[in-house]
């Protein structure tokens, strides 16, 4: 019996990987045979299960600053079930079979988890650096000078972002014009904002394209947009919160009224069937 248990769930969990990569296979077909070309997509070279999971297992570790962990962790990944279904085996549990395949994606697993960790830390050290940047311009220094404080206080894995800005800026020390020289912070902090994929590193650099084009104010610009930003993250965290409250009373609510219905249900119908039983039926 516990083996047609272990047969079945592991004929689930195949029929679960497998099914989501053929379905997304026939997602992108559909898309490339659109008719009118409205979810028409650059056609790309054909991979399988194993080359996705390992390219996605590269971009995952080279966020997070460890780009030879990509190739350890997918080493890893088919030592797993093999090491899973050995201990298993040795305890006797067959009906926890399937579990030795789910293993095989653990490193997957933790790569991700380490990565958004790092977004996570990238976005507060983002917030922290435009606020020094920001306070440091309103204390008279200038903006490039402000940058290259900014970097050698910061930790990663926002670091290496902000040194290739103070690179060209570095670079751009020699020109005369002040204009080109602002310019060029201007295109390194584009450049840094299309790598880092984060609204607030693009809505920064727009703030400084802004600020050349047009003489804007910078610093009270800066200031602004940290405070909205502010206002914006504290909306959203009361609104995680009053879900949160709502979805806790929901399943006590149920914890607590299910168990009372249970009992009145079936002491109602415990009644019925001994009236049922006196009466003859």
């Amino acid at each position: 019996m516990s083996v047609a248990i272990g047969g079945l769930m592991m004929l689930a969990v195949l029929v679960a990987v497998f099914g989501t990569y053929w379905a997304n296979q026939a997602q992108e077909r559909l898309f490339r045979q659109s008719v009118r070309g409205v979810f028409a997509r650059p056609s790309k070279p054909k991979q399988s299960f194993f080359d996705t999971l390992h390219r996605q297992m590269v971009w995952f570790a080279r966020e997070i600053g460890h780009p030879e962990w990509a190739d350890l962790a997918y080493r890893i990944s088919f030592a797993m079930p093999v090491l899973a279904t050995t201990v298993l085996v040795l305890i006797g549990l067959w009906w926890a079979f399937p579990i030795a395949f789910m293993a095989f994606f653990l490193p997957y697993f933790y790569l991700s988890r380490l990565y958004k960790r790092s977004r996570l830390l990238l976005k507060q050290q983002l917030r922290q650096a435009r606020l020094l940047i920001a306070l440091l311009t309103e204390a008279g220094a200038p903006i490039e000078r402000s940058i290259v404080a900014a970097e050698s206080v910061t930790g990663y894995p926002l670091k290496p972002y902000l040194r290739d800005v103070c690179i060209a800026i570095g670079a751009a020390e020699g020109m005369e014009n002040v204009s080109l020289r602002v310019q060029t912070v201007v295109e390194a902090f584009t450049s840094m904002a299309e790598r880092l994929k984060l609204p607030e590193a693009t809505q920064f650099a727009q703030l400084l394209s802004q600020a050349t084009r047009y003489h804007t104010p910078l610093v009270d610009m800066m200031l602004t947009s940290l405070d909205i930003e502010e206002r914006i993250r504290d909306a959203e965290a009361e609104r995680l919160h009053n879900a949160a409250i709502s979805k806790i009373g929901l399943i006590t609510t149920l914890g607590l009224g299910i168990p009372v219905f249970g009992y009145m249900f079936f002491a109602v119908f415990s009644y019925m069937l001994q009236l049922m039983n006196h009466i003859g039926f």
